[in-house]
């Protein structure tokens, strides 16, 4: 049986869409992907590289259609698509009597609410029309694929539905784990840095600290911000302890967390955040990080379960350096909160989810 997998708008090494692409192709499947142009390594998949479109209208119009004549060239019997802005190829491609999946990655009307790029008095009115397009684009689709329940209270009359939680591959994070034992205590956060993100918060409780006592901060990342771009590379400037590397690949990065001491999960208020099951929060308890996290109910679920994580206000820099200090003066806290970040980190892997996946293609 043969899948085609699209995305127009993430990069083919995705971290997400690789680990299903794997799990579909141990399970027998026949692989397309159809994807942006860039490095892909997994030979057993068959990729179609697509023109990489930096404008969104563009990306939005030639993109899709691009991607559109591809699909149909595959000539796929189940076609799986990650975009929201790919609402419209999987209804042509329902047109045509195909079998389509949508994989929808967040609670995208929440996040169009903290659109920095769309004008704030635009934005509800631009969620509310989303959320409908996407309600009713639903009920086209022959099934979807979330990654946590509370993404389901949008669509209670969908029966073919996946949860994917965006747990890690456990087997690669256990052999990159290191015993990080130098005097030095090393923050780091990974993820897309955006205005969401109390990036500037982070920073600023960094700067509280930095010249009393022996530390640094990594950032890692995509900057979607040209003024958090200007902001960090002004920091930069100020210390030698604040270092921005970047976009990394996936191994490249968990080499650069794996070396760190703490992990920063620090995000402003906002449904999609507060409802979010972000991979970094796995991945730092797989590689052994004490967290410093945004103080959201869905979040203490489990980092509660074994004291791991020290909790903040996203808004107040005073409160997450306060936190930091905590972490940097009690060497013994940190190892407890190591041993526990590990001991939870072994219920939430890849492996224990991907069969509802499987599960979903095969009602189809």
């Amino acid at each position: 049986m043969r899948v085609c997998v699209i995305t127009t708008v993430h990069p083919p090494s995705d971290i997400r869409i690789s680990k299903e692409l794997d799990t579909l192709v141990k399970a027998g499947y026949d692989v397309v992907y159809i994807a942006q142009k860039g490095k892909f390594d997994n030979d057993k998949v068959t990729f179609w590289p697509i023109t990489v479109y930096h404008d969104r209208i563009k990306r939005l119009i030639k993109g899709s259609r691009e991607a559109f004549g591809k699909a149909l060239e595959a000539n796929a019997d189940i076609y799986h698509f990650h975009d929201p802005e790919l609402i419209g190829l999987g209804k042509k491609l329902k047109r045509h009597g195909k079998k389509v999946v949508y994989d929808i990655h967040e609670e995208y009307p929440s996040v169009i609410l903290s659109k920095n790029w769309i004008p704030k008095i635009l934005r509800p009115v631009i969620a509310r029309l989303a959320d409908t397009y996407e309600r009713r684009a639903v009920e086209k689709m022959d099934g979807i694929v979330v990654v946590v329940p509370e993404q389901l209270e949008r669509f209670p009359n969908k029966k073919e539905v996946a949860i994917l939680p965006n747990y890690p591959e456990t087997e690669f994070l256990n052999s990159m784990r290191k015993n990080t034992d130098e005097d030095k205590v090393r923050f780091v956060y990974s993820g897309s840095i955006d205005v969401d993100r109390s990036i500037k918060e982070m920073i600023d409780a960094f700067f509280m600290l930095n010249n009393k006592y022996n530390i640094s901060l990594d950032l890692l990342g995509p900057i979607h911000n040209e003024e958090l771009r200007e902001y960090i590379n002004h920091k930069q400037e100020e210390s030698d302890a604040l270092t921005y590397r970047g976009v990394l690949s996936y191994t490249d990065a968990i080499e650069v967390v794996s070396q760190c001491s703490i992990g920063l999960m620090v995000m402003h208020r906002g449904r999609s955040k507060e409802m979010s099951s972000p991979l970094k929060m796995f991945e730092y308890l797989g590689l052994g990080l004490p967290i410093i996290a945004s103080d959201f109910k869905k979040w203490h679920e489990v980092l509660d379960e074994k004291p791991c994580a020290l909790f903040v206000d996203p808004d107040s820099a005073e409160d997450i350096a306060e936190k930091m200090e905590i972490l940097i003066k009690d060497d013994n806290l940190r190892s407890q909160m190591r041993d526990n970040a590990i001991k939870i980190s072994r219920k939430y892997t890849w492996k224990s989810v991907e069969d509802r996946l499987l599960k979903l293609y095969r009602s189809l």
